[in-house]
């Protein structure tokens, strides 16, 4: 009896130090998601979506990954335990970016033809709200604090800054040119522009703002979780930009797959994943290293703009 007893609390132990990263990675040629197994190097499920995906959300609270489907006005709710379809949303219009609430309970969608944000209720499955915003909102993402809402306005050159409690709008500040993707962490939010090959650096509590250089027509951002370096894929270049925080500077590049845009980190495990639209693949990179690991075939343009990596 006291064999079995223990012989289970090992299992449990195990069980909760194994950490398998899965990515879900949008196709937006084949309007699919591929679920890669990045540990043994396959995708396990092609998941038919609709008509040109783009942006993914993953929902742990749920188990629900929510893609934007920039082509017919969707939101597609995929239910991440069976990998399969469960709801569509029509939200109308052109949904590009989305993100989830800090406490997982909404998840919000940008509609960058539109100027408006869609707010999705994660329990109800449905759309409850909407608010008006700045030019082509693209990336978003919320605080850990359960305090803001970022997005990012491609065509004004802006950010905007709204409480998640009351959809209020706190603060617009300038950025460069054509801001897209955007990441946040430990109060700093990090903001590519597109046309001026750089990243903004903007401080939470003071809203001041320093550029630093990057490499040609960046898309997506991440920083490590001390905020040491920061990654950003370069859209034209093929590779990753490392910089180093404190030196506030590019220190190196990474070469990935063609055109790499969509990018998230794996803390556990140490990975970086970049989505690559061109070689319709996804790269894998040692974060400590900060080394080209290896590249697995995806669906058609893979793109995953957002958060999309979970961890089982």
């Amino acid at each position: 009896m006291h064999k079995n007893i223990l012989l289970l609390i090992l299992y449990l132990l195990l069980s909760a130090c194994s950490s398998l990263p899965i990515a879900y990675i949008t196709n937006q040629g084949s309007d699919t998601v591929s679920v890669v197994d990045i540990k043994n190097k396959k995708v396990t499920h092609e998941i038919t979506v609709g008509k040109g995906p783009v942006g993914i959300a993953i929902s742990l609270k749920q188990s629900y990954g929510f893609i934007t489907n920039a082509n017919d006005g969707s939101v597609d709710v995929l239910d991440l335990h069976k990998n399969n379809l469960i709801k569509k949303i029509k939200v109308g219009g052109t949904p590009v970016g989305i993100t989830k609430s800090t406490y997982e309970d909404y998840i919000y969608v940008s509609d960058w033809v539109n100027n408006e944000i869609f707010i999705i209720e994660t329990k109800s499955l449905t759309v409850f709200k909407k608010i008006t915003v700045g030019k082509s909102p693209s990336g978003m993402i919320c605080d850990n604090k359960g305090k803001y809402l970022f997005i990012s306005n491609r065509d004004e050159n802006t950010i905007e800054i709204y409480n998640q409690f009351d959809l209020s709008l706190i603060k617009k500040i300038k950025v460069g040119n054509h801001p897209y993707g955007i990441f946040f962490r430990k109060d700093l939010l990090f903001v590519v522009n597109v046309l001026d090959n750089s990243i903004s650096i903007v401080d939470t509590n003071t809203f001041n703002l320093e550029t630093i250089k990057v490499g040609d027509h960046p898309y997506g951002v991440v920083s490590d979780v001390k905020n040491q370096f920061i990654f950003v894929t370069n859209t034209q270049d093929d590779d990753i930009s490392v910089v180093d925080l404190k030196k506030k500077k590019e220190i190196k590049k990474i070469k990935v797959g063609g055109n790499p845009e969509g990018i998230d980190i794996d803390e556990i495990n140490n990975l970086l994943i970049t989505s690559n639209w061109r070689s319709d693949s996804i790269s894998i990179i040692d974060l400590v290293k900060q080394e080209y690991l290896y590249e697995i075939k995806t669906g058609k343009q893979s793109r995953s703009f957002g958060q999309f990596i979970k961890i089982d």
